[in-house]
């Protein structure tokens, strides 16, 4: 058999960089267009220098005219959490703003409050300048794709209950599903509100499910797919994000209404997985534990594993991602190397 389309979609931590060129993202990084687009610029110099072959970055770099946040850590933030700004890393959120809240206290949380909450205000600003400097380019969280991206309610909820919302998953399903539908309430009024900014009219939905991984098929499949499956058939199509090993769920992963797309975390039996989502396009994750411990050949090794495991999907993308610090750039180089060797060889 030969390969299908396969393509890499790389992703460096902001410590990577920090250590590299010096670069200090901060508050500035969010909030602050002019100083983000030349962080970025900086970061697709770095990239073309020591990667430019495999055709990673530029030597004449243009930022990203899209604003990007972590759509979790923006709820959190309107319900309370602390944000802090690390020179060398994303934006952190600090607590759980709904930890000490009864059942009855999060019903009757009001969404609109989320949606009018002074950090999508300064969301809204920031895109606004954007707009000034790209004028229709200018995006919020990508929304002028049409794609709705959120971490699904069972995932943003373990943010904002904590770890205690397992025991409440286990012995109170009427409170978990209160807890989820008050979720997706706040992230459609807070998506509403921006797309009547930016002009987004929403016709799929990606939900990344980062906690899903550690769940038994059982709890996933009685408490957590019935919601993710009630909204993605809102949706015309969908995508889904699994962080961790997923063998155990991919079946239910299988059966979400409109899936086009799936990014499937280290671990995950991505024979099964592609045998099971014949015309789905597989996204694996590459496990960046051993990019950064691992040699070229392990490297290889993998790479060339995963290549294999998923021939039979219409299309393949390496999610090359969260890389840090200590990842050696000849480990990043390795992937590239091997993609072409095996599409060489399928030629």
């Amino acid at each position: 058999m030969t390969l299908k389309r396969v393509d890499i979609s790389l992703n460096f931590m902001p410590a990577f960089f920090h250590k590299h060129i010096g670069t200090r993202y901060g508050e500035a990084y969010y909030f602050d267009p002019a100083y983000r687009a030349e962080v970025e610029r900086s970061e697709g110099a770095f990239l073309y220098d020591v990667l430019g072959r495999y055709g990673v970055g530029s030597p004449h770099p243009e930022p990203s005219t899209s604003f990007f946040i972590q759509d979790h850590d923006v709820v959190l933030r309107t319900q309370g959490a602390e944000w802090r700004f690390p020179e060398d890393a994303c934006v952190e959120s600090w607590n759980s703003p709904w930890k000490n809240l009864t059942v009855e206290e999060i019903a009757r949380i009001d969404p609109k409050a989320a949606a009018h909450h002074q950090v999508i205000d300064a969301i809204i600003a920031e895109y606004r300048e954007m707009e000034r400097m790209y004028g229709d380019r200018a995006d919020i969280l990508g929304t002028k794709a049409g794609t709705m991206s959120v971490h699904t309610p069972y995932t943003t909820a373990m943010q904002l209950v904590g770890e205690e919302l397992l025991i409440v998953m286990l012995t109170d399903p009427e409170a978990t599903r209160t807890i989820f539908d008050k979720i997706w309430e706040i992230q459609q009024a807070i998506f509403e509100r921006i797309a009547t900014v930016t002009g987004a009219k929403f016709n799929g939905i990606h939900l990344g499910d980062c906690s899903a991984a550690i769940l038994s098929g059982k709890t996933y499949r009685e408490v957590v797919l019935p919601v993710n499956c009630r909204l993605a058939s809102q949706f015309e199509r969908s995508s889904y994000h699994s962080c961790g090993p997923s063998s155990h769920l991919v079946p239910d992963f299988a059966s979400l209404p409109g899936l086009e797309y799936i990014e499937l975390g280290p671990g995950t039996d991505l024979r099964q997985s592609a045998s099971q989502m014949p015309g789905v396009h597989i996204a694996p994750l590459v496990d960046p534990v051993l990019v950064r411990e691992g040699n070229p050949d392990e490297v290889h090794e993998d790479v060339d594993r995963i290549l294999t495991d998923t021939l039979t999907s219409p299309k393949v993308t390496l999610c090359a991602w969260s890389f840090d610090r200590d990842t050696p750039v000849e480990n990043v180089a390795q992937i590239y190397d091997t993609v072409s060797r095996r599409l060489g060889e399928s030629a």
